[in-house]
């Protein structure tokens, strides 16, 4: 992207304020950044700077103490090394605070990763991208999508409660609700607890999983679901109706529930978000179950 004249002076004094050692104005430097993806760009050119600076000026050779000649430059490169630490200080302590994204109920919000590579967020779902290239995902609630395909990048880590997944080149879906973690692959691959079990997710297979669970087991799943909600639909392949729910309340903003009664009863078809925020009560054909309108939300009930 282009960088104005006024965003590389912005970036340059962005980089002097955050080398003051009583800099505390970290949201506000971190909103900068957000505001406009070329504010970053700005800002990293300097990064990139200083990287290929950095060797030349190690390159260089101790200058002569005895020779008076040799004093002035000798101090130059000194100074050049005291800045060029400076500036790395600078640089890279911002760059290692995690960077918190989040968003309403029935909001989508796309997030860049670097490259081509993208995140996108459905409603009510709040993270933390962490490390120095943001490449660390912590999954604190709700619902998100990766998408993953520059090769150029590095892989990715996504932490949801005691789960970590690591990408293998893909694109993949990941929902987080209370202490519970669904994930489900359409591209690629995805290794979850590589340090541990090592399960390998394919194409066409899901992992439902538990905080503190021992066994990892991948099941079959329909790829057609993965980032569904980005395109206004939600669809399902024999999903409990429980996680139904909680993705119909990301997706809508609507406040929906389910009785206990069908909470683990299973469903598959698509749904329409536009259609369920026109009509709450059209789920309960498709979904098989009663909706009644309770205080400002919607429950559905039934008997198995």
């Amino acid at each position: 992207m282009t960088q104005s004249a006024n965003q590389q002076e912005a970036a340059l004094d962005w980089l002097v304020r955050t080398n003051d050692p009583d800099f505390e104005a970290w949201d506000e430097f971190t909103a900068w950044l957000e505001a406009d993806p070329t504010n970053a760009d700005a800002y990293h050119a300097l990064v990139e700077s200083e990287e290929r600076m950095s060797p030349f000026v190690e390159a260089m050779p101790a200058a002569d103490v005895v020779a008076p000649e040799r004093k002035r430059p000798r101090l130059a490169i000194a100074a050049g090394v005291a800045a060029l630490a400076a500036a790395a200080t600078a640089i890279v302590a911002p760059r290692m605070m995690a960077v918190e994204y989040s968003t309403g109920p029935g909001e989508i919000r796309v997030v860049s990763l670097g490259g081509q590579d993208r995140l996108v967020m459905n409603g009510e779902t709040r993270l933390e991208l962490a490390g120095f290239d943001r490449r660390t995902v912590h999954l604190a609630k709700g619902q998100v999508l990766l998408d993953l395909k520059d090769p150029g990048q590095d892989k990715i880590e996504l932490l949801s409660g005691d789960l970590r997944l690591v990408d293998v080149g893909t694109v993949f879906e990941v929902a987080r609700d209370g202490q519970d973690t669904r994930v489900v692959v359409s591209e690629g691959a995805v290794v979850a607890d590589p340090g541990g079990a090592g399960l390998k997710l394919m194409p066409g297979q899901r992992l439902d999983t538990t905080d503190g669970a021992a066994v990892l087991q991948a099941m079959p799943a329909d790829i057609s679901s993965v980032g569904s909600f980005e395109r206004g639909q939600l669809s399902y392949i024999d999903e409990p109706i429980g996680h139904v729910v909680a993705d119909l309340h990301r997706s809508t903003g609507i406040d929906f529930s389910a009785s206990a009664a069908i909470s683990a009863r299973r469903f598959s078809g698509t749904l329409s978000v536009a259609e369920v925020k026109r009509d709450p009560r059209s789920l309960a054909p498709l979904l098989g179950v009663s909706v009644e309108q309770a205080g400002q939300g919607w429950k559905l009930g039934g008997k198995v």
